[in-house]
C-alpha cells in the first residue's frame, strides 16, 4: 500500500502539515495562487491516509472548532466547515482538485494513446530494423506511466482531504437548516439568541457560498477568478473524467487491453474510488435532511430542493445530454474560461459527448467486470483487512454453497462455484502475512511473533515495525475461549500495522458480529484468568474501542454489516446509479433566469439514458467482424448525427450473468429492480428467458435465511415480535424488494409454466431443513415463500409482506404441476397449522371473523393466509393436473381429519372447498378397494393404475370446455388471477431512504465515517426499537402498490373450480 499511513496516524500540531491545515481551514482567505496550497497538496502521501475520528458530543451547527489538541484532522474539518462560506478556502481547494482531475484525465488519455501507438507499430513493423524505434517508444511509455502515477497520487490525496472537508461542511449546513426548521416549528423568531435571516441558514445558500470562489484582490491574477462556481467546475471535471474512462474502456479482449488498463495502476484505482466517494459525500445533503420527494416539492409549488449538489449534477447532466444530442459545444459561462497555472480550464473548443450516457456505460461495465483493486492500492488494503477479520471469526460458518449464513457478513458477489476454505483451516490468498527477519520463512497468524523485531508487509515495499506508535502488540496465540474471542481483533491490529490502518469502523463491525454479551463479558471481566489472557495495553485499547461503540457514537443507530467486497469501484458505482436514477422523478421546475425548464420523470438524464438500454448482440448495424461485445450504438467511423443519437447498448447476456452473481445482496436486488423499471427492453428480454433460476435462486436464498431464526435469537416462542437486533436480516425493506421482484417475475404466465415444467434444480445446497434434490424452480418458490409467510405471521406481522407473498403464490397457482413431495408436505402442514390458529383467533373473537380485506390484525392475516393456501391446493388438484400432483393428494390424505374440519369450518364456506372433500372421499375409496398401501409410492401407483380414478377425473364438471388438452389452456379456465405490480406514484419516498440505508449500513459501513446521529432520511434504530410496526412504518408509507386484475389483493379469492 502506497502512502505514509504511519505519518498520517501520528500527525500532531507541531508538524508542518498540521500547521498548513490550520492555515487553509481558518477564517483568513488563502488565495488560489498562494503557495500554501502547493505546500498542502505536496503532502499527498499523508493526506491520502488522513482520517476524521468524528467527535460525537457536538450535534449543533455551532460546535466549537477545538475537539482536542490531538485531533488535528477533526479540528481542521470543523474549522473548514465553520469558515468556508466566508473564507472561500474550500472553493479554492475544489478548484485545485478540479484542475488536477483534468490534468490526470489528459495523462490517462495520452498514455492510452501511447500504448495504442506502441502495439499498432509492433503489429505493422515486425522486422528487426525498427528495434531502436520500439525501444524509444518503450522508454517514452515508461516515462509517461511514471508521470501518471505521480499525478494520480497527488490527485488522490487532494480528493481525499476535499472529501473530509466537504462532508463536514455539508453536515454543518444541514444542521443549521434543521435548527431553523425546529425554531420555526416552535414559533420562535430568534435563532441562538440573535435574530437571523433565514437565508443565512438555508442549506443551498450556505453550500453555494462555500463553493463559490470570492477573490480579495480583484485587480490581480486572482481577480479573474472572482465569483467562479467551484461546484460546477468540480462536477464538470468529475463527470468528464468518468465519461472519458468509459470511452477508453476496451469492450473486448485485445492486445492493448491485456497490456494496459488504467485501473490496473494502483494509484489510478484509488483515484476512481476517491472520486466516487466524493460524489456520494456531495449527495449526502439528502442523508442529513428529512426525506422530501420531488413529487412533494411539486405539490407544494417549490422550484428547488434542499439538495444543492443533486440539483447541480442533474442540471449539468441534462444540459450535457441535450447538447451532445445536438452536437453543441460547451459554453464558456458554464465552466469558466480562465486559465489556471497555464492550463486551459475552458472547454469551448471541445466537442461535447453524452457524459451521462458514458458514465452509465462505465458503471455497467464495472458492474459486469467487477475490477478488483490491484495490489499496493489503498483500496486493496481495506479489502484485505475486511476479509482477514472475517476469516478469523470462528463462530461464523460457511454454507455448503460457499457463502455465509449470517446476515451480518455479506459477500458482494457469489464465489463462482469455487470451494472456499474454512476460516480456521487456511487464510485467504490475499491475506497479509507477517514476516520474520529471515527472508526465507513466513510467519503465520497463529505463530508467536517477536514484538521487538517483527515486521509486516502491507502489500507494499515498505516494512513497518510492530512496535511503532499505534500498534497493539502482544501474544495472539489462542489458548482458551477468551483469547479466541480476542483473536480476530488482535490479529488484525497486528496485521494493520497501526490503529489507523484498522479503521474503528471495522472494529465496531467485528464487535457487533461477536455479539454484545461477549463484548461485555470480555471487557468487563476482572477475573485473574481474564487479566492473564489480556495484556494491560490490549485491555485499555479494547476498552476504548468498546466505549466508542456505545450509543454516544451513533454506531448502534444504523444496521451495519461486514461487506466483503471484491470490487469497491463496482459497489460505489452501483450506489451512484441507484441514487441518481431514483431521484428527481416528478415534475419540478428549476429556474435559471430566462432559461427555465422542467425536470420530469421523463427528463431525469440518467433515467432517460437507461430507458434507451439495448442489447448490442442484435443490432444489425454492429454485425461486422470488428463488432465488440459491449459498446455504444452506433459504432461506425462517422460521428453521430442529429438524427442518430447515441443510445446505451450493453451485452444483455453479460449483464444477466452479473446480476446472477450479486442478486443475493441488497444493492444487487435494487439494481435489478431499477434497470427493469427503467428499461422495458431489458425487462422484456428477461421474461423471454428460460433460465431465470439464475436470478430467482439468489433471491430465494436471501429470503430463506432472512426468515430463519438462529439459536442465539432471544425468545423462540411464536407470536413474539422480534426486536431490531435479533432479526435475521439487515433491513426489512430488503424483504420488500425481494418479493416485489418475485411478483414481477410471477406475473408473466410463461414464467409460471417454465418454473414448474422446464427449470429443475439438481440440488439446493443452502436449504438446511432437509436435502432437497431434483426440485422444480416453482416448487422452491412455494417452499421459501411459505417459510417467509410463517415467519411473518409469527415474528413480523407485516401486512405488506404478507400481501406480496400471497400474490406470488396465487400467480403461480394455475401452473403447479409435479410438485415436490417435501414441498407438498410443507404446503399441507402449514395450511393445517394456519387453520388451527385462525380457528382459535375466531373463537377468541366470539365467532366473528375479520372485516373483509383487513390485514391489520392477526386474525385477518391468518385468514388471508389460509384462504390463499387453500386456493393453491384447489388449483393443484383440478382435473387437468391432479394426476401430476399425486404427492399433494397423498399429503392431504395424511391430514384427512384436519381437512374435514377445514371444509366444515363456517367462515370458510364461501371459499367452496367441496372439490377437496370429494377428492379425499374418492381417493380413500380407491385405496381401500385396492388394499391399503404402506408407502407413498405404493398409494400413488394404486391411484395411477385405477380405472375408477380415471373415470372420476373424467366426470368432474369443468367451468368451460376447451379443445386443447393442455395445462396452459386448462389454467385459463381458472379466470383472471394475475396480480401485477405497479409502482407507487411517488416511489422516491420508499426507495431513496432505503438506498441510503444500504449505502450507510452495508456498502460503506467499513470505509466511511458518516455522522449517524445526524441522519434524517431514514429512521434510526432509536426511533423504531419499540415495535416492529413502528420500525417498518417509514418503509410502508409510499410503498409501491400491488394491484390485481379483476379484484383487490385483499379480497377473498373467488371460487374458480
Amino acid at each position: 500500500m502506497w502512502g505514509d499511513a504511519e505519518g498520517a496516524y501520528s500527525l500532531n500540531n507541531s508538524e508542518k502539515l498540521a500547521k498548513c491545515l490550520f492555515q487553509v481551514t481558518g477564517p483568513t482567505h488563502v488565495p488560489y495562487h498562494d503557495s500554501k496550497w502547493q505546500q498542502l497538496l505536496l503532502n499527498y502521501e499523508k493526506l491520502v491516509h488522513l482520517h476524521n475520528l468524528r467527535r460525537v458530543s457536538g450535534e449543533s451547527a455551532e460546535d466549537d472548532d477545538n475537539g482536542g489538541d490531538d485531533d488535528v484532522v477533526g479540528n481542521a474539518c470543523r474549522r473548514c466547515a465553520k469558515y468556508c462560506s466566508t473564507s472561500s478556502n474550500l472553493a479554492a481547494l475544489s478548484l485545485h482538485v478540479a484542475r488536477m482531475i483534468r490534468d490526470l484525465q489528459q495523462s490517462i488519455v495520452d498514455l492510452t494513446d501511447a500504448y495504442h501507438e506502441k502495439y499498432s507499430a509492433l503489429d505493422s513493423n515486425a522486422d528487426e530494423s525498427n528495434s531502436e524505434s520500439r525501444k524509444q517508444r518503450g522508454i517514452s511509455t515508461t516515462k509517461q506511466r511514471i508521470s501518471l502515477i505521480g499525478k494520480a497520487r497527488a490527485t488522490c490525496g487532494a480528493i481525499h482531504v476535499l472529501r473530509l472537508f466537504s462532508h463536514e461542511a455539508i453536515l454543518r449546513a444541514c444542521r443549521s437548516e434543521m435548527a431553523v426548521c425546529a425554531n420555526e416549528h416552535s414559533g420562535s423568531i430568534y435563532y441562538e439568541g440573535t435574530r437571523q435571516s433565514a437565508l443565512e441558514h438555508d442549506v443551498n445558500y450556505i453550500l453555494r457560498e462555500s463553493f463559490t470562489y470570492r477573490s480579495r484582490d480583484l485587480n490581480g491574477l486572482d481577480g479573474r477568478m472572482d465569483g467562479q462556481d467551484a461546484a460546477l467546475d468540480l462536477i464538470s471535471s468529475v463527470m468528464s473524467f468518468l465519461s472519458t474512462m468509459g470511452t477508453l474502456m476496451s469492450p473486448n479482449d485485445t492486445e492493448i487491453s491485456r497490456n494496459f488498463d488504467a485501473l490496473s495502476i494502483p494509484e489510478v484505482y484509488d483515484v476512481v474510488v476517491q472520486i466516487l466517494s466524493l460524489l456520494l459525500v456531495f449527495l449526502s445533503t439528502q442523508l442529513y435532511q428529512p426525506m422530501v420527494s420531488s413529487a412533494q416539492l411539486a405539490e407544494e409549488g417549490q422550484t428547488t430542493s434542499k439538495h444543492y449538489f443533486m440539483e447541480r449534477i442533474m442540471d449539468y447532466s441534462y444540459w450535457q445530454r441535450q447538447n451532445a444530442r445536438h452536437n453543441l459545444t460547451r459554453p464558456d459561462d458554464r465552466v469558466g474560461g480562465e486559465k489556471i497555472n497555464g492550463s486551459a480550464a475552458s472547454f469551448e473548443t471541445k466537442e461535447t459527448h453524452n457524459e451521462p450516457l458514458w458514465f452509465l456505460f462505465l458503471c455497467f461495465q464495472w458492474l459486469i467486470r467487477r475490477p478488483k483493486p490491484p495490489r499496493r492500492s489503498i483500496a486493496s488494503h481495506y479489502v484485505e483487512l475486511t476479509h482477514s477479520i472475517v476469516h478469523q471469526l470462528h463462530n461464523m460458518t460457511l454454507a455448503p454453497d460457499g457463502m455465509y449464513e449470517n446476515h451480518s457478513i455479506v459477500m458482494s458477489t457469489l464465489p463462482n462455484g469455487q470451494t472456499i476454505t474454512a476460516p480456521d483451516k487456511q487464510i485467504h490468498d490475499s491475506a497479509i502475512f507477517a514476516r520474520t527477519q529471515s527472508r526465507g520463512s513466513a510467519l503465520g497468524l497463529y505463530e508467536q511473533p517477536n514484538p521487538t523485531s517483527a515486521a509486516i508487509s502491507l502489500g507494499t515495499d515498505d516494512d513497518v515495525t510492530l512496535t511503532s506508535p499505534g500498534h497493539v502488540s502482544g501474544e495472539i496465540t489462542p489458548r482458551n475461549s477468551s483469547s479466541r474471542l480476542l483473536l480476530p481483533i488482535r490479529s488484525i491490529l497486528l496485521l494493520s500495522s497501526s490503529l489507523f490502518l484498522l479503521p474503528i469502523r471495522l472494529v465496531r463491525l467485528a464487535f457487533r458480529i461477536l455479539g454484545h454479551s461477549s463484548q461485555r463479558a470480555l471487557l468487563g471481566s476482572k477475573s485473574p484468568a481474564s487479566q492473564h489472557d489480556i495484556s494491560t495495553s490490549d485491555h485499555s485499547a479494547l476498552q476504548h474501542l468498546q466505549t466508542y461503540c456505545e450509543k454516544a457514537s451513533g454506531w448502534d443507530k444504523t444496521n451495519n454489516i461486514l461487506w466483503l467486497t471484491d470490487s469497491p469501484v463496482a459497489d460505489l458505482a452501483s450506489s451512484l446509479i441507484l441514487l441518481l436514477s431514483n431521484n428527481c422523478r416528478t415534475n419540478l421546475e428549476s429556474g435559471r433566469g430566462s432559461d427555465r425548464r422542467q425536470i420530469s420523470s421523463s427528463q431525469n438524464p440518467f433515467r432517460l439514458e437507461m430507458a434507451t438500454l439495448n442489447d448490442n448482440r442484435w443490432e444489425q448495424e454492429m454485425a461486422t467482424a470488428s463488432t465488440s461485445d459491449n459498446s455504444l450504438f452506433p459504432c461506425d467511423d462517422e460521428p453521430a448525427t442529429l438524427g442518430t443519437p447515441l443510445v446505451l447498448s450493453i451485452n444483455f447476456e453479460s449483464l444477466f450473468g452479473s446480476f446472477g452473481r450479486i442478486l443475493h445482496t441488497e444493492v444487487g436486488a435494487l439494481m435489478l429492480y431499477t434497470v427493469m423499471q427503467s428499461s422495458p427492453v431489458f425487462a422484456a428480454s428477461l421474461m423471454a428467458r428460460s433460465d431465470l433460476d439464475t436470478l430467482v435462486m439468489p433471491l430465494l436464498r436471501t429470503l430463506y435465511f432472512s426468515s430463519k431464526l438462529s439459536h442465539e435469537t432471544g425468545d423462540s416462542s411464536p407470536f413474539i415480535t422480534l426486536p431490531e437486533k435479533d432479526r435475521p436480516f439487515r433491513a426489512q425493506s430488503q424483504l420488500y424488494v425481494i418479493l416485489i421482484l418475485l411478483l414481477i417475475f410471477s406475473q408473466d404466465p410463461s414464467f409460471g409454466r417454465d418454473s414448474f415444467r422446464r427449470v429443475s434444480i439438481p440440488k439446493v445446497k443452502w436449504y438446511k431443513e432437509r436435502h432437497v434434490k431434483e426440485v422444480s424452480l416453482g416448487s422452491m418458490i412455494i417452499l421459501v415463500v411459505i417459510k417467509a409467510i410463517t415467519f411473518n405471521l409469527n415474528r413480523l406481522q407485516d401486512e405488506f409482506l404478507l400481501s406480496n407473498c400471497c400474490a406470488v403464490l396465487l400467480n403461480l397457482s394455475p401452473h403447479i404441476v409435479d410438485i415436490h413431495a417435501y414441498v407438498a408436505s410443507r404446503l399441507v402442514s402449514v395450511t393445517v397449522s394456519c387453520f388451527k390458529r385462525y380457528a382459535a383467533l375466531v373463537g377468541e373473537n366470539n365467532g366473528e371473523i375479520e372485516i373483509e380485506g383487513d390485514l391489520s390484525s392477526r386474525m385477518g392475516m391468518h385468514g388471508e393466509t389460509l384462504r390463499t393456501l387453500l386456493q393453491l391446493i384447489k388449483h393443484s388438484i383440478r382435473p387437468k393436473c391432479v394426476d401430476r400432483n399425486l404427492q399433494l393428494v397423498y399429503a392431504i390424505l395424511l391430514e384427512e381429519v384436519s381437512f374435514q374440519k377445514i371444509c366444515a369450518f363456517a367462515p370458510l364456506q364461501p371459499l367452496d372447498t367441496t372439490s377437496i372433500t370429494a377428492l379425499i372421499k374418492k381417493a380413500n375409496h380407491i385405496i381401500q378397494g385396492n388394499g391399503s398401501g404402506v408407502s407413498a409410492e405404493e398409494i400413488m401407483n394404486v391411484m395411477k393404475s385405477s380405472a375408477e380414478w380415471k373415470t372420476y377425473l373424467e366426470t368432474i364438471p369443468r367451468t368451460r370446455t376447451n379443445s386443447f388438452d393442455s395445462l396452459s389452456s386448462d389454467a385459463s379456465d381458472l379466470g383472471n388471477l394475475t396480480f401485477t405490480y405497479e409502482e407507487e406514484s411517488d416511489p422516491e419516498i420508499f426507495f431513496v431512504p432505503y438506498i441510503w440505508d444500504v449505502i450507510v449500513g452495508a456498502i460503506t459501513a467499513n470505509t466511511f465515517e458518516w455522522a449517524r446521529n445526524s441522519i434524517k432520511v431514514f429512521s434510526l434504530n432509536r426511533e423504531g426499537a419499540a415495535s416492529s410496526n413502528d420500525a417498518s412504518e417509514f418503509a410502508i408509507v409510499g410503498m409501491p402498490e400491488t394491484k390485481t386484475e379483476g379484484y383487490d389483493i385483499h379480497e377473498h379469492t373467488p371460487d374458480v373450480v
